[in-house]
C-alpha cells in the first residue's frame, strides 16, 4: 500500500514545480509590450497624416502603402498578445487550482497514512477486535485508492489545458516569439493525453441511454450536441458543430495542424469514405512561391461526400513549406500566412444554397484559418451536384495576385474543373472563385 501513498506524493510534488508567479508574469509582458505597440500605431498614424498632406506622387504613395502595411503588422501583433495573455492566464488559473487541490490530497493522503499505520493499534487478540481492525484496514486502503484517482483526475486535466492553450500559443510565434513561443508537443504526449480521456468518454456514454442509441446509429449529430463530448472532441481532434448553419468545421489547433499536407493523403480518401471532387489530382497543384522570401504556398480544395455517403461539403486549405524542394510535404499556413475564406457549398442545379462557412472555427475575432472546411451529415444530398464558391482575403495584394495568377494558369489547365476566378478589392487584398465541377 505504501507505493499507493508514494504516487500520491509524487504526483503532488509534480504539480508543485509549476509556477503561477512566472505564469502571470508572462501574462502582464504580453499586455504591456501591447501598450508599447499601440503608442507605436499612434506614431505610425501621426507620420502617415504628414505625408499624406505634403507628400504626393509615386514615392509617397509608396510610403504610406508600406506604413499601412506595418501598422496591419502591428494590429497583428497586438491581438496575438492579448490572446497570449489569455492563454497564460488560462493555465495559470488551472494552475493554481490543481495545485490547491493537490495540498488537499496530500493532507488527506497523510492523514489517511498515519490511520492506517494505527489502525491495529490498542486492539486485543479477540477475534471481534480483529475483524474490526481488517474492516477499517480495508476502508481505509480503499479511499487511498479514490484519492489517487482524484489527483490523477487533477493532473490530467490540467495538462489536457496546458495542451490546449500550448497548441493557441504556438500559432503565434509568427507574430509573438519570445513573450508566446511553445514548443511543439510530441506527438505520442498528444496521442496519450488523448487516451486517457477515452474511460471517461465511455463512462459518460455509459450511463447515458440517448448518447448509447447515437453511437450505435451513428448519429453524430445527437452525439456532438452533448456538451461534454462535443468540448472534449474539440479540445483534442479540433472539430466542433457550428448549430446555426447546421454543420461541422474544425480548430486551428487541430491534430491536422501538426500533420500538415502531403500528396498521399489525398489517396487515403477513398479508405476513409470520401468521394471528393480535388485539386490537384493528376499532379498539377496550384502552388506560387514568395521570390522575396522563396517560401512556397499550395492552396487546395476539396467537395463532395464524406462518412460513406452520410455527409457532404468543402474544404479550402492553405499550405506553406520553406523550400520548393519538399518530398510534396507542406506546414498548416500559420501567423500572417494565414488567410481568411468564405465558402459556400451549394446546388449547381438549382442553385440552393446548403450553407456557408465565414471563417468559424479560426482562433480569436480575425477568421484567419489554414483551413476553412465545412461538413453537413445528411445522405440524401447528391455529391455530384455540389458547386463550391469562396472569397479569400491575404495579407497584401502581391500574395492575392500571386495567388490569382495561379489559379487562373490551373483553370486555363484544367478546363473541365469549370473554375473561375475574379479579383476582388485591394483593402483587403481579396479574389473569388466558383468551382462547378
Amino acid at each position: 500500500m505504501t507505493a499507493v501513498f508514494d504516487k500520491i506524493y509524487a504526483l503532488a510534488d509534480q504539480v508543485e514545480k509549476g509556477s503561477t508567479t512566472e505564469l502571470d508574469d508572462r501574462a502582464r509582458a504580453c499586455r504591456a509590450t501591447k501598450e508599447t505597440i499601440a503608442d507605436t500605431k499612434a506614431l505610425l498614424e501621426s507620420v502617415r497624416v504628414q505625408l499624406g498632406e505634403a507628400w504626393q506622387g509615386g514615392a509617397g504613395e509608396a510610403a504610406l502603402t508600406s506604413l499601412e502595411a506595418f501598422k496591419k503588422n502591428r494590429d497583428d501583433q497586438a491581438q496575438d498578445l492579448e490572446d497570449s495573455a489569455k492563454s497564460f492566464e488560462t493555465i495559470r488559473d488551472a494552475l493554481a487550482k490543481a495545485q490547491q487541490e493537490a495540498r488537499n490530497k496530500r493532507a488527506d493522503a497523510q492523514g489517511l497514512q498515519k490511520k492506517l499505520d494505527h489502525g491495529w493499534h490498542g486492539f486485543g487478540i479477540r477475534q471481534v477486535d480483529l475483524a474490526v481492525a481488517w474492516a477499517q484496514d480495508k476502508a481505509v486502503k480503499a479511499q487511498a485508492l479514490v484519492l489517487l484517482a482524484d489527483l490523477e483526475r487533477v493532473t490530467t486535466t490540467y495538462d489536457a489545458i496546458l495542451l490546449i492553450e500550448g497548441q493557441k500559443l504556438r500559432f503565434k510565434t509568427g507574430q509573438v516569439w519570445e513573450l508566446a513561443g511553445s514548443e511543439k508537443r510530441n506527438l505520442l504526449e498528444i496521442g496519450a493525453i488523448m487516451l486517457r480521456e477515452v474511460p471517461g468518454l465511455a463512462a459518460l456514454i455509459a450511463k447515458n441511454p440517448e448518447l448509447r442509441e447515437a453511437l450505435v446509429h451513428r448519429d453524430w449529430d445527437k452525439i456532438m450536441q452533448n456538451p461534454e463530448v462535443a468540448q472534449k472532441i474539440y479540445d483534442y481532434l479540433g472539430f466542433k458543430y457550428v448549430k446555426d448553419g447546421d454543420f461541422y468545421t474544425t480548430g486551428e489547433h487541430s491534430m491536422q495542424s501538426y500533420l500538415g499536407w502531403k500528396d498521399f493523403y489525398d489517396k487515403l480518401g477513398r479508405v476513409l469514405g470520401m468521394k471528393l471532387d480535388e485539386t490537384g489530382t493528376d499532379g498539377d497543384n496550384m502552388e506560387f512561391t514568395d521570390p522575396e522570401t522563396g517560401k512556397t504556398y499550395r492552396l487546395e480544395l476539396w467537395k463532395g461526400q464524406y462518412g460513406k455517403n452520410q455527409s457532404f461539403g468543402g474544404e479550402v486549405g492553405f499550405y506553406t513549406s520553406d523550400s520548393p524542394n519538399n518530398d510534396g510535404h507542406f506546414n498548416a499556413a500559420q501567423g500572417d500566412d494565414q488567410i481568411k475564406v468564405t465558402q459556400t457549398i451549394y446546388n449547381k442545379e438549382s442553385g440552393e444554397v446548403y450553407f456557408t462557412n465565414d471563417g468559424q472555427g479560426a482562433d480569436g475575432t480575425d477568421k484567419k484559418h489554414f483551413w476553412n472546411l465545412a461538413i453537413r451529415t445528411d445522405p440524401d444530398v447528391n455529391p455530384e451536384q455540389l458547386g463550391q464558391r469562396s472569397t479569400i482575403e491575404v495579407r497584401n495584394v502581391e500574395m492575392r495576385d500571386r495567388m490569382y495568377d495561379e489559379m487562373v494558369r490551373y483553370a486555363a489547365a484544367h478546363p473541365d474543373d469549370h473554375l473561375t476566378v475574379t479579383k476582388g478589392s485591394d483593402q483587403p487584398p481579396t479574389l473569388s472563385y466558383d468551382w462547378r465541377k
